[in-house]
């Protein structure tokens, strides 16, 4: 376990490639479980509710996977499914579970405070890092420049904001 956990750390520092881990359902399993753990996580300290979370969770893990997958498909890239998933997931979990430190920070809150804004900044350097890292795997996965993934990332990512404010009302 803590061999998988470096491979994570590592990812994210960009000295690992997806293609580095093993394809297995097992281990994207259980990288999805701690996805779901840490989303519902930062959903709860983001003030939302358990119900809530779980649902805003399960809808981006839904999408992230799904429009992976049929990204994937287009490309006639199916075999790389497995590692790129997991890839993304566990380096949303590294990310997520480091997010948490600003977030306990209520940046959202109603109240501006130095800390706040702390916590404000450092979220936006966790968002930068985050759309690094996907790039970063999207990089390899897609045969790719960094830029592009980045490019892709970034688009992704407010797209997903965009239909979690649809499907959820801006819960």
């Amino acid at each position: 376990m803590q061999a998988l956990i470096l491979f994570f750390v590592e990812l994210c520092a960009l000295r690992r490639n997806p293609q580095d881990l093993p394809a297995s359902e097992i281990l994207l399993a259980v990288v999805a479980v701690a996805s779901l753990f840490v989303g519902v996580m930062i959903g709860l300290v983001a003030h939302l509710s358990i119900g809530a979370s779980l649902a805003q969770t399960l809808f981006e893990l839904a999408t992230t996977l799904g429009a992976l997958f049929v990204a994937l498909r287009l490309m006639r890239l199916d075999a790389r499914f497995m590692q790129s998933a997991t890839a993304l997931l566990g380096s949303g979990v590294v990310i997520g579970a480091i997010a948490l430190i600003p977030l306990s920070f209520n940046p959202t809150g109603s109240q501006e405070t130095d800390l706040a804004a702390l916590g404000a900044l450092l979220l936006l350097v966790v968002f930068v890092w985050s759309v690094v890292v996907t790039g970063h795997i999207l990089r390899h996965t897609f045969q790719i420049s960094l830029g592009q993934g980045a490019a892709i990332a970034v688009a992704f990512k407010v797209g997903v904001v965009l239909l979690m404010g649809i499907a959820f009302g801006g819960a």
